[in-house]
Formats: structure tokens, C-alpha cells, sequence
């Protein structure tokens, strides 16, 4: 009988490290009859039930297997994994101090109740246990990870530096997702160089695989590395190619580098693979915002809104939008709104004063907006733009004008109140500061239609009539090839500083 019971725990264990549960099950069973078998066929049958996630009868499973036999390490390791799962974290403490005393010479239930400490935030107290062992836990990478994540948690980085060469020198194979951990902690605290060592040591031990060229990714990206970074993430992407993240990233860079081609493509990339992500679709519609796409852009952006009507940014550049294609009814309706819930906001009373400039029909509203965005943030363009822009509208030139002279006193590169104060110069008959800033504007771009048209007609009335011409053809050519662009008061709505 005794034979037939150890024959059946032996298939039992076989079947579960298998994980043929019911098999293992099957085995098990019948070594309950034997008193020589039993303990460790309810340690079986409680390691089996836990697997099953059904925690309470794993518990009860494991605990006759220990009253039949107190003895039994791995049925108390156990156990304290189904306590651990449980939130009975002091019942799983004790059961482990339980098993070091049992068996002073096995590392593992010190290892275990250190590694619970370490999860619960004690990492003084996770260390003391496993630092009588380091030179043993300093040859495997768990080891070394507990050590290191351990130091890292208490700022000890010469300490966490200095173990970093015993992971470069591991002489087996460590598993990506440990050198991934690591690499995570490392960043965290700052050791960025190290952490790209280490994944750079993990590409370099067999084919790159996703997981571990994302990571490479992050942590070229968090160095600022940024080509490097891109690279990463886009080859992470060819051996993923539904990862929306990498798509998200990569535009990310592209952006920050100024390359808003790139960027939208890897967004348009995010939006097919999940189109009704109200976040894909924001970040779809504001760089295609950016490259003047309205028709791209807005119906986006209308869709994130209506997928999470409660962020107020997707509101704002929708906004934002509307005002760019002059649809100043809608976008007035939405900075109101958002306006409402944010009074003392300085953009969003800039954002309803420029809106009602640019609709024209409350230039006295749409100054008091405007004031009192400059009244709570001082530091800003936009405001005083449209301000002085109001009493261009309401025809009082030389508050206008002293308006621009202010603000360029304070930026005086400001190409559109440079233009604006041309203009009015003009007007005013002020032919030699005109002339000069008009000069200026084109010195700063020397595609500007407003630069060459006026200066033009400034040069015209000089009796400089070849000039004149030369400037008012390159106007004409200008307007001819101009594409439909975003209107100034988005442009100022998306960065008003």
C-alpha cells in the first residue's frame, strides 16, 4: 500500500509541474489513505487549489498537511503564498519566520520573508534578513535583484552602483523580465546609465524581442537620447505592430523635435489600431491641428470630446479648432463652458476675449475678457495682441499702435504686432518708422505676404515706384500659392505665452 501511495504522490508531482491539475488531482487522492503519504498529498492537493485560485480551501489543505507534519518547508512556503494573496500578510510572516527556524540552512524562507517586507515597504528590515546571505543572492540575478531594489529603495546607490558589475559578470542566463525590473528600478533612482547596461547586456544574449527594445526605449528617452530612443521604439514596433504605445512615443519625439509629419504618421498608425481611444484620437486631431488638417482635425477632436466630455483639455483645442476655421459661435459656446468652471483662468478669459474679436459684434466684451486675463497673468502675448487688436477695430490707431510698441518693447521679435504695427504706421503716414518696421518684418520672414504688401503701397507713395512694384508682385505671388492656413487666433489659442 505504502509503495502504490509514493508511486501516486510521485505521478502527482510530475502532472503538476506539468500543470495537469486535474491529473495531478487524481494521483493525489489516492495517498491520502496512507498515514506514511498523507502530509504531503494535502500539501499537493493545497498547492493545486491555489493554482485554482481557490484560496480558502488551499489554505485549509495546507494546514492538515502541516499538522500532520510540521516539517514540511514547502507546505509553510506555500501557505504563505496563499496568506500573501489573501492580505494576510502578519499571518504569512509568521508562518515564514516559522520555516527559517525550522531549517536554518535553506536560504528560501529567508528569501521569501524578505521579499515580503521588500513589498510591504520595509526594506531595512527586507535587507537585514538577506544580507548574512548576499554572497550567495550576489551569483543569481533574483538574488542580486533583491539586493539592489532593496538598496535603490533606501537611496543607497554606491551600494546598488556597486553591484551592478556582478549582474554584467552573471554567468547564466538572466530572464529578460528581471533585467527589465531592474533596468526600471535603476531609472527611477536616477542610475540611468546603468540601467541602459543592463538591457543593453540583455539584447545581447539572443534575438532583440519586444519587450526588451521597448524598455531600451524608455530608458534612452529618460537619458534624453532621443534618436536612440526612437530607434528603439520604432524596431519595438516592427516586432509588434499593434503597439499602440510605441506609435505613441515615437510621435511624441517626432513632435519635440519639430518633425510633425512624423509625428501625425505614428499617430494615424495609434488611431487604426484602437479608433475609438478618446486619447489617440486628441493627439490625432491636435497635430493634425498643427499641420493646418482641419478637416482631419476637427471631426477627431469632436469624437474625443464626446468620448470624455469631462476633460477640459480635448474641449479646449476643440475649441481651439473652431476658432482657427472662424466658427466663432461654436468655439465661444465651449470656452464659455469652460470658463464657467474655471473663472480666474487667465488663457480662457484670453480665449473668450479673442473670440469675440474675432466675431465682431462685442469688441467692449471682448476688452474686458481681455483685461482681466492680463490682470491675473502679466507675463503673456496673446492678451495684449488682441487687446490692441480690439482698438485697431474700434479705429483708435494710436491706442492701437501703443498697445504694439508696448508688447514689442517686452518681445520685440512679435512678428504679428510687428505686421499689425507696420500696417497702422502705414495708415498713419508715419513713412520712416513704418518703413523700418516693415524692413524688420521681412528680415524675420521674408515670406510675409502683410511685410511685402505693405511696404508695397509705402513705397509706392515714396514715389519709389520700381520697388514698389517688385514688392507688391511678390505679394500677389505670395497670395497666389498660399494654402489654406490656421488663422491667428488659433495659432495663439494653442500657445498663448
Amino acid at each position: 500500500m505504502a509503495d502504490s501511495s509514493s508511486d501516486h504522490l510521485q505521478h502527482a508531482l510530475a502532472l503538476l509541474s506539468q500543470g495537469d491539475l486535474a491529473g495531478a488531482e487524481n494521483q493525489a487522492r489516492p495517498a491520502l489513505q496512507s498515514p506514511s503519504t498523507r502530509d504531503v498529498a494535502w500539501a499537493i492537493l493545497g498547492t493545486i487549489r491555489l493554482r485554482q485560485k481557490k484560496l480558502d480551501e488551499s489554505s485549509r489543505y495546507l494546514q492538515k498537511a502541516i499538522q500532520l507534519n510540521p516539517n514540511l518547508i514547502g507546505a509553510r512556503l506555500t501557505l504563505s503564498r496563499v496568506f500573501i494573496v489573501q492580505g494576510k500578510t502578519g499571518r504569512a510572516r509568521e508562518i515564514l519566520k516559522q520555516a527559517m527556524e525550522l531549517d536554518v540552512n535553506n536560504p528560501t524562507p529567508r528569501i521569501n520573508l524578505a521579499q515580503l517586507e521588500q513589498s510591504l515597504g520595509n526594506y531595512r528590515d527586507s535587507l537585514r534578513l538577506i544580507e548574512p546571505i548576499s554572497p550567495d543572492l550576489c551569483r543569481t540575478p533574483d538574488g542580486l535583484l533583491l539586493l539592489l531594489s532593496n538598496y535603490l529603495a533606501l537611496n543607497q546607490k554606491d551600494q546598488a552602483r556597486s553591484l551592478i558589475a556582478n549582474w554584467m559578470n552573471l554567468q547564466q542566463d538572466v530572464p529578460p523580465a528581471l533585467s527589465i525590473e531592474l533596468a526600471k528600478h535603476l531609472c527611477e533612482h536616477g542610475l540611468k546609465q546603468e540601467a541602459i547596461q543592463v538591457l543593453e547586456r540583455a539584447k545581447g544574449t539572443g534575438p532583440l524581442s519586444f519587450e526588451i527594445a521597448f524598455a531600451l526605449g524608455g530608458a534612452y528617452l529618460g537619458s534624453g537620447a532621443t534618436q536612440l530612443a526612437s530607434d528603439y521604439y520604432e524596431r519595438a514596433a516592427n516586432l509588434h505592430s499593434n503597439c499602440v504605445l510605441c506609435d505613441r512615443q515615437i510621435a511624441k519625439i517626432a513632435e519635440r523635435e519639430g518633425r510633425t509629419e512624423k509625428a501625425l504618421a505614428w499617430m494615424i498608425r495609434a488611431k487604426v489600431l484602437e479608433p475609438d481611444n478618446p486619447e489617440e484620437l486628441f493627439e490625432f486631431g491636435r497635430l493634425s491641428l498643427m499641420r493646418n488638417l482641419y478637416k482631419d482635425a476637427i471631426p477627431a477632436l469632436e469624437k474625443a470630446v464626446r468620448l470624455k466630455s469631462e476633460n477640459d483639455r480635448y474641449t479646449f483645442v476643440l475649441a481651439s479648432a473652431y476658432g482657427g476655421k472662424l466658427r466663432c459661435t461654436e468655439a465661444l459656446a465651449l470656452f464659455l463652458r469652460l470658463l464657467k468652471k474655471h473663472p480666474e483662468d487667465p488663457i480662457l478669459n484670453y480665449a473668450v476675449g479673442a473670440v469675440l474679436y474675432s466675431e465682431g459684434t462685442d469688441l467692449e466684451r471682448a476688452e474686458n475678457y481681455l483685461r482681466k486675463s492680463i490682470n491675473l497673468q502679466s507675463d503673456q502675448l496673446g492678451a495684449y495682441f488682441y487687446l490692441a487688436m480690439v482698438q485697431f477695430k474700434k479705429g483708435d490707431l494710436d491706442r492701437s499702435a501703443q498697445l504694439f510698441r508696448d508688447l514689442l518693447r517686452r518681445n520685440q521679435d512679435h512678428l504679428p504686432s510687428l505686421e499689425q504695427l507696420g500696417s497702422i504706421l502705414v495708415r498713419q503716414k508715419r513713412n520712416h518708422e513704418a518703413q523700418q518696421v516693415l524692413e524688420t518684418v521681412l528680415r524675420l520672414d521674408p515670406n510675409s505676404l502683410t511685410g511685402h504688401y505693405q511696404l508695397g503701397l509705402l513705397l509706392g507713395r515714396l514715389d519709389k515706384q520700381e520697388e514698389a512694384a517688385k514688392q507688391l508682385e511678390i505679394a500677389r505671388r505670395l497670395e497666389g500659392q498660399r494654402r489654406e492656413s490656421v488663422a491667428g487666433l488659433q495659432l495663439y489659442l494653442l500657445s498663448p505665452h
